[in-house]
């Protein structure tokens, strides 16, 4: 699968909120031990079977909370599964779901320490009050370390600080075997790269992010292209076009293979991003 994207969704939370049928979308395989759960195309959601659990990356809104617990159930899993709730940052469409999927589960919530200041001190940016869609307060149970890996039966996610499209945004890193070829693969998602963030006019009105973010994620772009991944998720699947293959996984047939796309991705975001500034 080589790399593509395409369009955001026009008008996603009006959307998502009163007509959540026209984004509905059932959950896909995407890696031996990964599926994408969100329940909806616009913002990503997965889950990772560690053997001991599950761990739920990214919860997307509130008003579509229901949409992802539909799509654990038909994996055959359930809630009370899930060990552990990572946010990759401090937007409402990614740690919106967050709070009921606690209650749910009782599984602690980890975001970096950051991203967590960013939203106590910060709720315009972060919750983005707007109508339809409604925050629900969540506490931060963990934060995360580069230093040590998130380890939950056989899966070990090493997260890095990606900042950029928020000041604590966080990327993660993990290794999957094959059950049938044996091979290993670093799966990984970025844990954001919206250019609406790092430009010019946001900057002129934000009281929290500064052009000091954007020349980060800039310079940071050539260290995270010399990761080696074999299989790229994207946070919103838009930004690396999954939803093509979706329902098509195999251990013996990888469409999401492709260890080109990863350096694609970050090179291409930082085009539009470089593009924004001119």
């Amino acid at each position: 699968m080589s790399y593509r994207n395409s369009k955001s969704i026009p008008n996603p939370i009006e959307t998502l909120c009163h007509r959540p049928w026209e984004l509905a979308v059932e959950p896909f395989q995407v890696s031996p031990r990964t599926w994408y759960v969100a329940g909806q195309t616009w913002v990503g959601c997965y889950l990772i079977d560690t053997g001991a659990g599950l761990i739920l990356l990214d919860t997307a809104i509130a008003e579509s909370v229901y949409m992802l617990v539909d799509s654990i159930y038909k994996l055959g899993y359930k809630p009370s599964d899930i060990k552990m709730i990572l946010i990759s940052h401090a937007h409402l469409d990614h740690f919106g779901g967050a709070a009921a999927m606690h209650a749910l589960t009782g599984a602690p919530i980890y975001m970096s320490r950051e991203d967590w200041k960013f939203i106590q001190e910060c709720p315009e940016e972060t919750e983005i009050p707007e109508e339809p869609w409604h925050a629900q307060k969540i506490v931060v149970d963990r934060f995360y370390s580069d230093d040590e890996a998130i380890c939950l039966g056989d899966i070990a996610i090493r997260t890095k600080l990606t900042p950029g499209h928020t000041i604590g945004c966080t990327s993660f890193f993990w290794d999957e075997t094959n059950p049938v070829t044996g091979e290993t693969y670093t799966v990984a998602m970025h844990g954001g790269v919206g250019v609406n963030t790092m430009n010019d006019e946001y900057y002129s009105t934000s009281r929290y992010l500064t052009p000091a973010l954007r020349d980060r994620f800039i310079n940071d772009a050539e260290m995270l292209k010399k990761i080696h991944v074999d299989i790229a998720l994207p946070s919103h699947p838009n930004q690396i076009e999954i939803l093509e293959q979706a329902g098509t996984y195999t251990d013996e047939k990888q469409p999401y293979l492709d260890e080109t796309v990863w350096a694609d991705f970050i090179t291409d975001r930082v085009r539009q991003v470089k593009e924004r500034m001119k």
